[in-house]
């Protein structure tokens, strides 16, 4: 479990090294990337597999957006008996709407697919207002 953990870890390091172009956000832009595994997509052929880790790191990115921009709501209990914790569980969740997002970079590396995405803030506050 351990050594899984290092090697996501290290996997996620990796996908934010900027091999692929080092992309610097200005003050005024947020920026998010998604990430989903190829090999676990559902579909058997190979290339249907790429195009759902494409579509899920695009979603995966949007969703950092969302938490960037409405926060995330955090949910936990404890259970606790003679002074030992039983049990805990945590939820989280955000929900929202971005507007005005680009796809900065999208692309393979190694088994995971990766989508950056950057969002202009005054462009979204123009898009959410109407003008």
């Amino acid at each position: 479990m351990r050594n899984n953990l290092c090697a996501l870890l290290l996997l996620m390091l990796a996908g934010c090294s900027g091999q692929q172009g080092d992309v610097r956000p200005a003050k005024n832009h947020l920026y998010a990337v998604g990430y989903a595994p190829i090999s676990l997509q559902q579909p058997a052929n190979h290339q249907q597999k790429l195009l759902h880790a494409m579509r899920a790191s695009k979603m995966d990115a949007y969703r950092e957006l969302t938490e960037q921009l409405g926060g995330v709501m955090t949910s936990s209990s404890s259970q606790m008996s003679s002074h030992v914790l039983q049990d805990g569980t945590v939820s989280n969740s955000s929900r929202g709407v971005v507007r005005g997002a680009r796809v900065v970079n999208s692309y393979p590396d190694g088994d995971m697919y990766i989508t950056e995405l950057e969002l202009d803030l005054a462009v979204y506050e123009q898009l959410r207002r109407g003008n």
